[in-house]
């Protein structure tokens, strides 16, 4: 299963982790729900549910990055606030 990176910005911090899927749009999801939210200032559970409720619901299905290959972005609007997300198909 490929292995995927995700950056994501969140309130002027900039956070990096790492999910396994089998395409993009399970990789967002798998994320989502894997994502340890304490480092994430400003995040708390309250906000993790809200972005799993997000990618979940289709909200914001990942969209490759033009010019580009094996790269997506995709956002979230968590605690009313903007979640920029991008994230690489990773080589091992």
């Amino acid at each position: 299963m490929p292995l995927y990176t995700f950056i994501m910005d969140y309130l002027g911090g900039t956070y990096i982790s790492q999910v396994r899927a089998s395409t993009p749009r399970s990789a967002a999801r798998a994320w989502a729900r894997q994502l340890d939210y304490a480092p994430v200032w400003g995040l708390g559970k309250a906000g993790k549910e809200q972005l799993i409720e997000w990618m979940m619901n289709g909200y914001s299905d990942p969209v490759p990055i033009t010019g580009v290959k094996n790269t997506w972005c995709c956002g979230a609007l968590v605690r009313n606030k903007s979640m920029d997300i991008n994230f690489v198909q990773t080589e091992e």
